[in-house]
């Protein structure tokens, strides 16, 4: 029970696991995931990420029985932990797949979201419930909902509290695919392998452009890549992929 964390090919996969509730989070599993993602993005081993869940479910968001407990102080400690968490996955520079089958609800939504690519099964079940229980959006959710969605619609799914299937998420643009249930970890592995060949300098550069992008202005932008481009030319990756185009063969990229 917990967090089960394992590298293979580049890849660090990140496991919610307490398939019995759902992989629903407890407190100290929320600083499980982050210390996972400060230990993945500190490895220069690992190049990509994958999120995922034990079992049939992603997960089913924030562990409900220790919810309310300890007042307004017990309310704040218990959202320090999880910003700290949702923070280690959104800020990490090396890319992240959510792979995503059965429930992903509440807080484990706003987790998917903070990463760079959410695939999907056909038939999982997205709920931001929030209103269910009385509670506000937390965990970015809004902040996050309205990167990738019109905000009527982001306002209709945080005021409904309803379901949206994998289909539906690929179609509004909250998720990159939605396959057979069967398909979505290969699916995942297959995009993070690709990733991790890939010059991770130069992907977390981007990375860092993107998140930043909707808060600049044109002439912020061109300064913010000028600054980094320059840093660019002298990487390892820089020269061995600038050799291999001029000798026309695939660039063996080592992340530096």
């Amino acid at each position: 029970m917990g967090i089960e964390y394992s590298v293979a090919e580049g890849v660090a996969t990140i496991t919610i696991n307490r398939p019995e509730r759902k992989n629903a989070i407890l407190l100290a599993m929320r600083t499980d995931i982050q210390h996972a993602f400060e230990k993945a993005q500190d490895d220069d081993d690992v190049r990509a990420i994958i999120l995922t869940g034990a079992g049939g479910d992603f997960s089913a968001g924030a562990d409900v029985g220790e919810m309310g407990g300890g007042g307004t102080r017990g309310a704040l400690m218990r959202m320090r932990h999880m910003h700290r968490m949702c923070r280690a996955i959104a800020q990490t520079n090396k890319p992240v797949i959510a792979a995503v089958k059965g429930v992903c609800i509440g807080m484990s939504w706003a987790m998917a979201l903070a990463c760079d690519i959410v695939v999907a099964a056909a038939d999982a079940r997205f709920q931001f419930a929030f209103r269910h229980i009385g509670l506000a959006p937390d965990g970015g959710a809004a902040f996050l909902l309205t990167r990738y969605v019109p905000l009527q619609r982001a306002k209709e799914i945080l005021y409904s509290g309803r379901f949206v299937s994998g289909t539906e998420a690929e179609k509004l643009g909250l998720a990159l695919y939605a396959l057979p249930a069967e398909e979505v970890m290969i699916k995942a592995q297959e995009l993070a392998r690709g990733f991790a060949e890939s010059p991770t300098i130069a992907i977390g550069m981007a990375k860092r452009q993107l998140d930043a992008a909707p808060a600049q202005t044109f002439e912020q932008a061109l300064d913010f890549e000028a600054n980094i481009q320059p840093l660019m030319v002298t990487t390892e990756d820089f020269k061995e992929g600038t050799s291999a185009f001029k000798e026309k063969r695939k660039p063996s990229y080592r992340g530096n």
